[in-house]
């Protein structure tokens, strides 16, 4: 048998030690005995002086140069004795977001250093447990915030590998220890490196998925947990949400995380866009830091090579067609008749005119051009329907009347909906949304919502700041439309919209009237309106032969200058201006520097989307990408025009009054 030199071994220990980081208040490490002896067991768990007690983890608040002295109890569930190493070292968290812990040998800079075991190393019998006191010392000069360790209890032992050489094993548990130094706490949260790939089809006309991978990092000076929303969206895909993004759990100050997310179904629009959204939420039993959201974009390229292939392919098949057709007509510009000296008559000549004269009959020019026009009329309709309103039903009123741009609102229409419409969709427009608005309410039944008097309440499953956020913009200002459309589950039978608007302030206020519109003005009452007529007050008694004038007389049918309630000004006519996951934290060690940092959790999503159109980038009507029916428009007036040109270069189509020179 080969022996290994020392630093080898010592490296693969460090590289093959196991960590196991569990919640709960006593956690275990197991690794199989060499020496025949059977499983060797053992675990830690916060103690008091005599026994184990109920503590996850150890959790202490403090101030510069404190001291701190409490107690680890080391269990050893094996057969036989062990002897464990006991010391602190400084946690990090891994890549993925885990909570992990410096190896052995490598030096504590932070919290691992203030901690100090009265016992180094300690012998514990079979299926017993051995109290060990710490001291918990903390510099006079530190920063505060939060800081993090852990306490190791580790068993080293060895085994062959599979070249027969003896290997160092290292087997370590822990349990974390959390320290909050008081001073100025600074919350901060960043997305930073945002990079998006597109992965595409071979399908011309369908979709493909793209991967975005981006960091977040803690820039303050507490532990964070965050939640993030992943959105991909260009001029024909809505935005699309990547699901599965896991919400990250007990970031510490300093540390980041890679994420990646992907999404399926976006449509390569030459170019797209990726929008990374963040919300920090507390750990720990925390209070809500109360940070705004951070938000990062990044463009990337979505092209749609495959469609582009068969675009390119259909017009060289045109052009090798027309080549063909060419080089086969008779009379041809490659090989051009001889004149005859003495012409006569040709037999051929009479039934060709007479072909001729049937084709101008039939393809005179206003023929032709309504053939044409047809066709070019085909991609128009298709073009102008992306633009076509459905007729106004009535209003929508907001409830609050007021709020704040996370506040939850509730959208009442004046009337129902027609018998006929047995869904709705809700859209928003204005300054950061997309020119066609973006889908607030997906498609969704009538009947699921509640009849307010006549109409229906409509509640927003997000708030105004999920919505910009989705949109890839940080600022609401100025005037906010919100359509509700009646239609019909499928197809593009619409019935008519209610409409309603809100006007931000502020950043993070808003309002359901316009601030610049004129101020309403108040109804006088009866007794105070002014008599058309100029008459005296009715109750004082008149003189008859006082009777005024009929020529004074005001025209009854003429408006008075009486201000009332019909006089304010209409908001909608103004132009427009342009939980916190506060579980306890994991206690215990790692295994293998495996993390449970990742863990999902956090709110719950209830956005809807239309089908095949995404937030965003869809019609009320028909659900359908506003950019996908523009391209096949234009597709469709470019196929009536070659159309056209190949029929006439054919000699098929014929042109009265000079249009077939060539």
């Amino acid at each position: 048998m080969t022996s290994t030199p020392p630093t080898r071994t010592l490296l693969t220990a460090l590289l093959t030690c196991l960590l196991v980081l569990f919640a709960g208040p006593t956690v275990h490490a197991s690794v199989q005995d060499t020496g025949g002896k059977g499983r060797s067991t053992f675990g830690v768990q916060p103690s008091g002086p005599k026994k184990p007690d109920r503590r996850s983890d150890f959790s202490y608040g403090v101030t510069p140069g404190a001291a701190v002295r409490d107690h680890i109890a080391v269990l050893n569930h094996s057969a036989r004795p062990l002897t464990l190493k006991v010391y602190a070292s400084d946690a990090f968290n891994t890549t993925d977001g885990g909570f992990d812990l410096l190896a052995e040998g490598v030096r504590s800079k932070d919290a691992g250093s203030w901690i100090r075991t009265a016992r180094s190393r300690v012998v514990i019998p079979a299926r017993s447990r051995a109290v060990v006191p710490f001291t918990l010392t903390v510099p006079a000069g530190v920063a505060p915030g939060d800081h993090a360790a852990g306490l190791v209890a580790s068993l080293a032992s060895s085994r062959p590998d599979g070249k027969g050489d003896r290997v160092a094993v290292e087997q370590r548990v822990g349990a974390r220890v959390h320290i909050r130094v008081a001073g100025e706490l600074k919350p901060g949260l960043a997305v930073q490196d945002v990079r998006a790939t597109y992965h595409g089809t071979s399908n011309p006309f369908g979709t493909g998925s793209a991967t975005v991978t981006y960091t977040v990092r803690n820039t303050g000076n507490i532990r964070l947990g965050a939640r993030g929303t992943v959105r991909f969206a260009n001029s024909v895909s809505g935005p699309l949400r990547a699901p599965g993004v896991e919400t990250i759990k007990g970031l510490l100050p300093g540390n980041s995380v890679r994420v990646t997310a992907t999404v399926r179904g976006l449509f390569p629009a030459v170019r797209s866009t990726a929008t990374v959204n963040l919300d920090a939420i507390p750990v720990g039993g925390d209070i809500d830091p109360a940070l705004p959201s951070a938000t990062s974009s990044a463009g990337f390229w979505t092209v749609p090579w495959a469609l582009l292939a068969l675009l390119v392919l259909a017009a060289g098949l045109t052009v090798a067609l027309v080549r063909r057709r060419r080089r086969r007509r008779p009379g041809g510009p490659t090989r051009p008749a001889p004149t005859d000296p003495h012409p006569h008559p040709s037999v051929t000549s009479a039934p060709k005119e007479a072909k001729t004269s049937m084709l101008i009959k039939r393809f005179t020019r206003p023929t032709a051009l309504g053939l044409a026009s047809l066709l070019a009329a085909a991609g128009g309709v298709l073009m102008l329907g992306t633009a076509a309103q459905a007729e106004t039903l009535g209003t929508l009123s907001l409830t609050p009347p007021t709020g704040t741009d996370t506040s939850s609102v509730t959208l009442s229409t004046s009337g129902p909906c027609p018998e006929e419409a047995d869904y709705l969709i809700v859209k928003v427009a204005g300054k950061g949304f997309p020119a066609e608005g973006q889908n607030v309410v997906g498609n969704s039944e009538v009947a699921i919502y509640p009849s307010a008097g006549e109409g229906l309440d409509i509640p927003l499953s997000e708030t105004m700041r999920d919505y910009a956020n989705t949109a890839g913009f940080k600022t609401l200002e100025g005037r906010y439309d919100f359509t509700v459309t009646c239609r019909k589950a499928f197809g593009e039978s619409t019935f008519g919209d209610y409409e309603g608007s809100m006007w931000f302030t502020s950043n993070t206020t808003y309002q359901d009237t316009d601030p610049d519109g004129p101020e309403p003005t108040e109804p006088t009452g009866p007794s105070e309106s002014p008599d058309p007529t100029g008459s005296t007050d009715p109750t004082e008694p008149t003189d008859p032969s006082e009777s005024p004038d009929p020529t004074d007389s005001t025209d009854p049918t003429e408006p008075t200058d009486t201000a009332s309630p019909s006089d304010t000004a209409d908001p909608t006519d103004t132009a427009d201006p342009g939980t916190a996951d506060g579980g306890s934290t994991d206690g215990g060690s790692t295994e293998g520097g495996s993390s449970d940092g990742g863990a999902s959790g956090g709110g719950t999503d209830v956005t809807t989307e239309v089908s095949g159109g995404g937030d965003g980038g869809s019609l009320a009507s028909t659900g359908s990408g506003t950019g996908a029916i523009t391209l096949i428009a234009l597709a469709l007036v470019a196929a009536g025009t070659a159309a056209v040109w190949w029929a006439r270069r054919r000699g098929l189509l014929t042109f009265v009054g000079g249009w077939n020179h060539r």
